[in-house]
């Protein structure tokens, strides 16, 4: 029944594999956009330098820029903050609400109007980009060939370069942050190689990285709501800006559906739902049987939800024209459905190890300090709960993770927690391992979001099926010049993001809203524009 009705004939399906010769009104009132922000920029260019005096020395500008900078971050330093709210670092003494958030490490100063024009600019010509290479399609498309040899064979050099000179030290606490974007970063190295290689021994891994995500999801976002207890508008359009402004950027500029970024639609619903379960009955979030009645009320709604055959899909039908992805070959739901379904626990064991983390690392730190008579009893302990988490993840390896691709995601939901929880365990269970993280995995994992949109259209290209041919006939300088090309773009992504989140999303809503008001006035003028064009044969 669920399925029976599909909304698009699969010849009308776009896989994206042949070169565009056409605009999209949407992709016309882009880029119109952007031509207008670069004019106005450039018009403004004179005023902007005018007001730079001549006997402004360099030390002097960035002097004020870090000035600004520490007047930005002040707040969060006093208060903490989670960046993006998914795997921050958490600790605690009390055992009931003593979680404490380390603060964001980088929170830009909200951008004049100059800045947030030139910015504009350089955003468009990366779109401009992400266009050229994967729906006007200038450079030939090179087939994805899998070579175990020499996929492993990156991947030990990668890890080999990043522990022998990356290292650095960072705080002595459990998951801390340093610590998640480098978990972050260096799954997120696998995932972004598996679609480049073609890597489809590796499936089972990648579903487990990507409950990994989800976890953190729901790790971080309930560690910020327990300790900050902010519930405000502002605090949720800064996390949906975050997961989404990229996002439709991009679909816009190479004509696909959300669905496609399928990673982005699930982020934002599973952070829905913490906030949700974190903002009803708010005062409940300080007593344990009320909590739990929560938990219970959280675990049962999801079931209906996600165990009950066609019920993902029928409630949220309504929500198709986000949630609907035409490929032409399934129910427009089932990608949803399939998607959100295979991670649907993974949520809720996050929010409930944050709940539970203050007494995990109170044990811990029991474990580690006392007088030396009862030192070697506790090493003991320590010993039995890595030799326990080591033990269970053997067992998962061999029970589960070995299973054949289907038979594997039947039982994902429901193992995916055993081997989260047995990394989180060993990662942490000595102070020399927190004490350190990789700093190259730690700054990939800032930009976990970037390279995951960027990966399928300026490092692949045909949504992640064909390898772009920069060199044809050279794959290993194609994959370094591609590799190269796209980081760079990703991490240029990021800050852009970052700054138009300060500009656009303030926390004194009138300024951020005059400002979305003209920007709404600029795409209404293009889009009149672009309708013009089209009438004119564009």
């Amino acid at each position: 029944m669920v399925g029976a009705n599909l909304s698009v004939v699969a010849s009308s399906y776009d896989d994206h594999t042949k070169a565009h010769h056409h605009f999209t009104h949407a992709q016309l009132t882009f880029f119109i956009s952007c031509f207008i922000a670069a004019l106005m920029w450039v018009l403004r260019l004179p005023k902007y330098l005018g007001r730079i005096s001549p006997d402004c020395l360099p030390h002097d500008v960035e002097k004020g820029k870090a000035s600004e900078k520490a007047e930005a971050l002040a707040p969060l330093k006093s208060n903490g903050a989670v960046n993006g709210g998914d795997g921050s670092g958490v600790t605690g003494n009390d055992a009931t609400n003593t979680v404490v958030v380390k603060p964001a490490p980088t929170v830009p100063p909200t951008p004049t109007v100059d800045e947030a024009l030139k910015d504009v600019v350089l955003f468009g010509a990366v779109m401009f980009y992400f266009f050229l290479c994967d729906y006007v399609k200038p450079f030939p498309e090179e087939p994805r060939i899998y070579n175990r040899d020499l996929f492993l064979f990156l991947i030990f050099l990668l890890f080999a370069v990043a522990c022998a000179f990356t290292i650095k030290p960072t705080q002595d606490k459990i998951l801390n942050r340093d610590q998640t974007e480098e978990w972050k970063g260096w799954m997120q190295v696998m995932f972004v190689w598996y679609h480049y290689f073609a890597a489809k021994e590796w499936y089972n891994w990648i579903r487990v990285y990507i409950a990994c995500y989800v976890w953190m999801t729901g790790f971080g976002n309930f560690s910020f709501f327990w300790v900050k207890g902010d519930f405000s508008l502002w605090r949720v359009l800064k996390m949906l800006f975050r997961m989404n402004f990229l996002v439709i950027a991009v679909l816009i500029v190479t004509d696909n559906d959300y669905m496609l970024y399928y990673i982005c639609a699930m982020h934002t619903y599973w952070f829905l739902t913490v906030y949700t379960f974190m903002r009803v009955l708010s005062s409940w979030n300080t007593h344990r049987w009320k909590m739990a009645a929560k938990f219970a009320a959280y675990i049962l709604f999801n079931a209906l939800i996600f165990e009950i055959p066609g019920m993902c899909s029928l409630l949220f039908r309504p929500l198709s024209f986000i949630f609907g992805f035409h490929d032409g070959k399934h129910d427009i739901m089932h990608e949803w459905e399939f998607r959100a379904g295979l991670d649907h626990w993974a949520c809720l064991v996050g929010m409930l190890c944050a709940y539970n983390y203050p007494h995990f690392e109170a044990f811990v730190k029991h474990l580690e300090r006392g007088p030396d008579n009862v030192w070697s009893y506790k090493l003991w302990v320590k010993l039995g709960m890595v030799g326990g988490a080591a033990g269970v993840g053997v067992g998962w390896y061999f029970l589960f993770m070995q299973a054949e691709k289907f038979a594997y995601n039947a039982t994902h939901c429901y193992t995916a927690m055993l081997p989260i929880l047995v990394f989180v365990v060993l990662r942490n269970a000595f102070p020399v391992l927190r004490r350190y993280h990789c700093g190259l995995f730690a700054s990939l994992g800032k930009i976990t979001l970037e390279t995951y949109l960027s990966q399928l259209h300026i490092y692949l290209q045909s949504n992640a099926k064909h390898l772009i041919g920069y060199l044809p006939g050279y794959p290993l300088l194609t994959f370094a010049l591609a590799t190269i090309i796209y980081l760079t773009l990703s991490h240029v992504l990021f800050n852009l993001t970052l700054s138009f989140s300060a500009f656009f999303v303030q926390k004194e809503w009138r300024k951020g809203a005059r400002m979305a008001g003209v920007g709404a006035c600029v795409v209404a003028l293009s889009f009149g524009i672009s309708v013009l064009g089209k009438m004119n044969g564009l």
